[in-house]
């Protein structure tokens, strides 16, 4: 349905502005209509909602504008059936949303579309191996450039058919909206995280700004122009607790020897690692939006826009790691504690620049060759790419060198830094001596990094031509359209690896440590220990100068992971519709044609050699959407559709890619942490088979909502999941705890749900004291189903899709008086499957629920201007991963500060 908050704030500005969103039809002029406020904004949203075909939530910039949501993306979890995830690596903060969730239903599964035309993408942040996949970075674009969100649950022909869970479409700005007349508006703010200067100091003041105006001209005012800009730098801090980052928990039998696949020995789940990250970010967001349009005369619109959006995150990563490195043997244990004989604390800094960057030409036409008939042209073309240089520098205890050109570093695990763990909490610990950590001169160089760069690069050129026929008047009417999209994703990863050797005396932390922070959950009060990093580059530099750092073979590591893609589309629609004064039907038939080419890297009789591989698909797709006015209040709907869920890109690269957390693993058969990687050529796309039904009601005036019930399900064929395993042989070693991950076909998926929302703009029907408060509401409920196949050919059934929570609530409370405006927003997040390893069933990995509470307060000080404040995450709810026998034990914890910001909103009137 709608945002659950709702501010005309732009038009609101001046008492009678007209309003700002446009209409569907870019040819058709605006209505001027006399925005009264907030009360107002949700009405236009309910008809905007109502008046379209199947079912679909609207959302305006200006209810993006009044919410305490810093992106497009956090604003869409007010919609009922989305949430949002962030990035899902084992590198990055999770203080962020970076993609919605649809339906249970991941970015992967949803096209996101500006003005109707595909958008290019790096993907989503990823320092897995294999970083691009499908799916728009919607935390990427400003708010500023939008006019309206549509976000379509169900499917029509005329649309990409990649759209498993919906289709979220970006409408621009028009300057013929509001007849025409000049618009402008700027609003600057200031703000800051709770968290910020840890350990480091950090600038604690953010800023933002953002702009929009457009105007007409020309003779007969036939041109206009929209020009939206936005700024935006904020610096945060956050924390983290975890174990490591692939076999996360070992059992024990009853005389503590380590068990590994499904035995569970005694019971006693006893974490790898204790691991702590104090990650600092400095992100900054620049948009620029500029459309230019022309309406020669009522039957011709045309426009070109061009845009470029820019985000970079200047990210430094401090981490602690306390690890037994020797797990075979377990001492003294008990269901809660235990004891390691040996053990080593490794010590490492990491910067990373992340830069990602969008640019976008579009064009086209409109012409009305009859009243009852149009002919639309569009072009377009998008560049995305993604840059992240890395500098990296870790120190472990007791590292042990190579002879000079002989091999790498590696840690050693020695009695001084046995320990004692306790795990009677969520939060593990693993108690080492506070002497020993504390012992500066124990901690050796391991490694140093200073050339390490990831890259992704997405190209997407579409053509599309529609014809209409009163398609939207009583009686029949009639589409048909062609459609060509060219993409062509790559992705590049290189790295250098730098260890010491035995030919200089080894480099320690004494003299190159940083500002401390406390480790929150380790019972021997432990402090964060940080490396300068200037310091100690002074110090490595001059090691390498003098001979003392081993070059380490990174060939396989900068190869094995690259590939390049190119995915042709033609698409061809169809569609018929009958309408009546009470029914209002749309029928149609697409064919989905697509072949791709994708060479990707292999180790070949020695040498890394390209390998080339191809494929196609082809799908006819029928749709129906049905509407029912049953009277002037109630509407009933119906949808029925067949869609497609497209493989990531890399998953058709044949390759196999192998990481170890230490370069000295290489060759040791009994290695922790040994991540691999394998594509799929075969893989296939899914194929879903949609029903839906919905009802909305309209409340009486004196409540002036709506009431909404909706419920779907979604038959998926060829579901595609990351398929774990444990152990790989790889050039003739057998790693036993090797973690495989390789993208496959599941062997049956559903996910069925309801969706209950309501909006009531006024509740003085129960008291006139409650005139001025409104309520949103909405409530999802879903249910998902996965069958997937294990290595032993059997099948397993679990109970959610990956990225899918089991319900999703969102609830306002807003309030609006004589230019005061106030509102708190609650969303809560269900328990999500994050990942799972269908062999070994307590190594999945679920999100635990999480609610957040927000707030915005507004006040008019004149006709003009406005001051307004929000508040993000009020009770700086944390984000935590589950894993375990029973979905209780900890995999990862991350902080997720609260955000505030104030500023003055000027819209001057006209």
């Amino acid at each position: 349905m709608l945002l659950s908050l709702a501010l005309d704030a732009h038009a609101q500005e001046s008492a009678g502005s007209a309003d700002q969103t446009g209409p569907t039809d870019p040819v058709a002029p605006a209505a001027v209509v006399n925005v009264t406020g907030i009360k107002r904004a949700y009405l236009k949203a309910i008809e905007s909602k109502l008046d379209r075909t199947g079912i679909a939530d609207v959302v305006s910039a200006n209810e993006v504008q009044g919410l305490p949501d810093n992106t497009i993306v956090e604003a869409l979890r007010r919609v009922p059936g989305l949430s949002v995830l962030p990035t899902l690596d084992n590198e990055h903060p999770r203080d962020e949303a970076a993609t919605p969730v649809l339906r249970g239903l991941g970015a992967a599964y949803n096209n996101v579309t500006i003005d109707g035309s595909p958008l290019a993408s790096p993907g989503t942040p990823n320092g897995n191996l294999g970083s691009i996949g499908r799916g728009v970075r919607l935390d990427l674009l400003p708010s500023s450039m939008i006019s309206e969100l549509v976000v379509a649950k169900t499917f029509s022909a005329d649309q990409e058919p990649n759209a498993i869970g919906g289709a979220i479409d970006l409408k621009t700005r028009s300057a013929f909206e509001r007849n025409g007349l000049p618009f402008f508006t700027i609003e600057g703010s200031g703000g800051g995280a709770s968290d910020a200067s840890r350990p480091r100091k950090q600038d604690r003041v953010g800023e933002r700004l953002t702009t929009t105006g457009s105007f007409t001209f020309g003779p007969q005012r036939q041109y206009g122009m929209v020009v939206s800009a936005n700024y935006q730098k904020l610096e945060t801090s956050t924390d983290t607790h975890m174990t490591t980052d692939t076999v996360f928990e070992n059992f024990y039998d009853s005389n503590g020897n380590r068990l590994t696949g499904n035995n569970l020995g005694n019971g006693y789940a006893v974490p790898q690692q204790d691991k702590y990250w104090y990650v600092q970010d400095k992100r900054t967001r620049v948009g620029l939006t500029v459309k230019l349009e022309a309406k020669p005369d009522d039957n011709v619109y045309s426009f070109v826009t061009a845009g470029y959006y820019r985000f970079n995150d200047l990210m430094q990563r401090n981490e602690n790691l306390i690890d037994p490195r020797n797990t075979l043997v377990v001492q003294n244990q008990t269901a809660t504690s235990g004891h390691y004989p040996g053990g080593d604390v490794e010590v490492g800094f990491s910067q990373q620049d992340m830069t990602s960057a969008t640019k976008l030409l579009q064009s086209g036409v409109d012409w009305k060759l009859a009243d009852n008939e149009t002919l639309g042209l569009r072009a377009n073309l998008s560049r995305a790419t993604y840059r992240e240089p890395i500098r990296m520098i870790k120190y472990a205890t007791n590292t042990a060198y190579a002879a000079p050109g002989t091999g790498g570093a590696v840690p050693v695990a020695t009695p001084e830094y046995a320990f004692n763990y306790d795990t009677g909490g969520l939060n593990h610990s693993f108690n080492v001596s506070p002497a020993a950590y504390n012992n500066l001169a124990n901690y050796k160089l391991l490694y140093y990094r200073d050339d390490y760069q990831r890259s992704a690069t997405d190209t997407i050129g579409n053509l599309r031509a529609d014809y209409r026929r009163n398609l939207d008047r009583p009686g029949l009417g009639f589409a048909a359209g062609l459609s060509y999209t060219l993409d062509k994703p790559s992705y590049n990863i290189y790295r250098n690896d730098l260890e010491p050797n035995t030919s200089q005396p080894a480099l320690t932390l004494a003299g190159v440590t940083g500002p401390s922070a406390p480790l929150l959950y380790n019972q021997s009060g432990l402090g964060l220990i940080t490396i300068d990093p200037q310091a100690a580059s002074a110090q490595i530099a001059a090691l390498r100068a003098a001979g003392g750092l081993n070059t380490t073979n990174q060939t396989g590591f900068s190869n094995q992971d690259n590939f390049e893609h190119t995915e042709k589309t033609l698409g061809a629609y169809a569609q018929l519709s009958f309408n009546t004064d009470q029914w209002k039907t749309l029928l149609g038939l697409r064919e989905d044609h697509t072949s791709q080419d994708t060479n990707g890297r292999a180790l070949v009789a020695g040498s890394w050699t390209a390998l080339p591989t191809s494929s196609s698909y082809h799908f006819l797709l029928p749709s129906i959407q049905t509407t029912y006015q049953a009277d002037a209040d109630l509407d009933v709907r119906m949808a029925a559709s067949q869609t497609i869920g497209r493989p990531t890109y890399d998953s058709y690269a044949a390759r196999t890619a192998i990481s170890f957390a230490n370069v000295s693993d290489a060759g040791n058969p009994n290695a922790q942490g040994v991540a691999v990687t394998v594509g799929n050529p075969d893989i296939k796309p899914r194929l879903s088979t949609n029903t839906d039904l919905a009802l909305n009601y309209r409340l009486p005036k004196a409540a002036n909502g709506l009431l909404s019930l909706a419920v779907f399900n979604k038959d998926i064929k060829d579901e595609i999941f990351n398929q774990s395993s444990q152990g790989y042989t790889y050039q003739g070693v057998t790693y036993a705890n090797a973690v495989v991950s390789k993208p496959a076909n599941a062997s049956s998926t559903s996910i069925k749900g309801v969706e209950a929302s309501a909006v009531v703009n006024s509740l003085g029907w129960l008291h006139p004291l409650l005139n001025d408060v409104g309520v949103s509401a909405n409530w999802s409920v879903l249910d998902g189903r996965m069958a997937v196949r294990k290595a032993d050919r059997s099948i397993r059934t679990l109970d959610h899709l990956v990225g899918q929570p089991d319900q999703t609530r969102n609830l306002t409370v807003f309030y609006a008086r004589q230019g005061l405006e106030l509102r708190a927003a609650y969303n809560y997040q269900g328990k999500a499957l994050r990942s799972i390893v269908p062999d070994i069933s307590w190594q999945d990995l679920y999100w635990a629920p999480r609610a957040q509470v927000d707030l915005q307060a507004s006040y008019k000080l004149s006709r003009e201007l406005t001051l307004f404040g929000q508040v993000q995450n009020l009770h700086r709810a944390r984000m935590t991963s589950y894993t375990g026998p029973s979905q209780n034990l900890l995999k990862d914890t991350y902080s997720v500060p609260m955000v505030a910001w104030i500023g003055l909103r000027y819209t001057p009137n006209f």
